[in-house]
């Protein structure tokens, strides 16, 4: 028996029965399996559903900044615009 040239042992360029190119493609899958993690992470975490820095001021400010398009666009009238400034201003608090 030969040792050191099987499955169980060192091969030549293999690290444990994995050869050179064995032991780097396991690497390079493994990269690619960590840099889709982390891209799923960065999509769940930062797209903007789980901003843990805004306030409800900001939520204020950008539900005031479409009602102020909407008036302008001509898609709500002025008391519609009155009615739902209200509203938020109300939920704010």
């Amino acid at each position: 028996m030969m040792h050191g040239w099987g499955w169980s042992g060192f091969g030549p360029y293999g690290f444990g029965g994995y050869s050179l190119i064995g032991s780097l493609i396991s690497l390079i899958f493994l990269i690619i399996f960590l840099v889709v993690i982390y891209f799923v992470i960065k999509k769940i975490f930062f797209n903007g559903n789980f901003d843990f820095n805004r306030s409800n001021k900001d939520e204020y400010y950008d539900a005031i900044k479409i009602l102020n398009e909407k008036l302008v666009k001509g898609e709500i009238t002025e008391e519609e615009y009155i009615r739902k400034k209200e509203l938020i201003l109300k939920n704010l608090k």
